[in-house]
């Protein structure tokens, strides 16, 4: 059913078109890049640092497992952004996913994001899912809080000096969560 629905093309706001795409194997070099082209102020705040090959191929294994649906938005041949729903298939928290995007800077304010985030939204309601939830680092992420508050999320919560940058200044986490409908009609 996934792959039925791709690849799909998408035009940004600058006219530009790019293609979205599951990730699969055979996308680590290409992902690698992506996240090393980053700046490294940017994927300080990751869990995992993504410029290593085994945590790239530990993303890509989990789509197998179910926890984690991940999309690329490919232009000219070039990974421009990844995003993904990560969801737990057991417990008390199976009913919400986890949403992670990023998008390289040449992209942001071009309604990339958005398509993607509609994307996984859509893929959650699919798999059932009752929440998204998102977080983001205030400073560094206030274009992507204001985005995906244009599209129903609302702050949950904040968690005071939670993250910790590069220089050792402290940093709030957003917490932000969508309520999901079974159907788009519901909307």
């Amino acid at each position: 059913m996934l792959q039925e629905r791709y690849p799909k093309e998408v035009v940004l706001t600058d006219g530009k078109e790019v293609t979205l795409r599951p990730l699969q194997e055979g996308d680590q070099e290409d992902l690698v890049r992506f996240y090393q082209e980053l700046p490294s102020k940017e994927r300080w705040f990751f869990k995992e640092d993504p410029c290593d090959p085994s945590v790239i191929r530990k993303w890509i294994g989990a789509r197998q497992t179910g926890s984690a649906l991940g999309v690329l938005a490919i232009y000219e041949g070039r990974v421009v952004a990844h995003a993904s729903l990560l969801r737990r298939t057991y417990g008390g928290r199976r009913h919400v996913g986890r949403l992670r995007i990023t998008v390289s800077p040449n992209f942001r304010s071009k309604r990339l994001g958005t398509w993607m985030v509609f994307d996984l939204i859509r893929r959650a309601m699919e798999l059932d899912l009752e929440k998204i939830q998102a977080d983001f680092v205030v400073g560094a992420e206030d274009l992507a809080i204001e985005a995906v508050q244009r599209l129903d999320f609302v702050k949950e919560s904040l968690i005071k000096d939670y993250f910790q940058d590069e220089k050792g200044t402290y940093h709030d986490c957003q917490i932000m969560i969508k309520h999901l409908h079974k159907e788009w009609s519901d909307f």
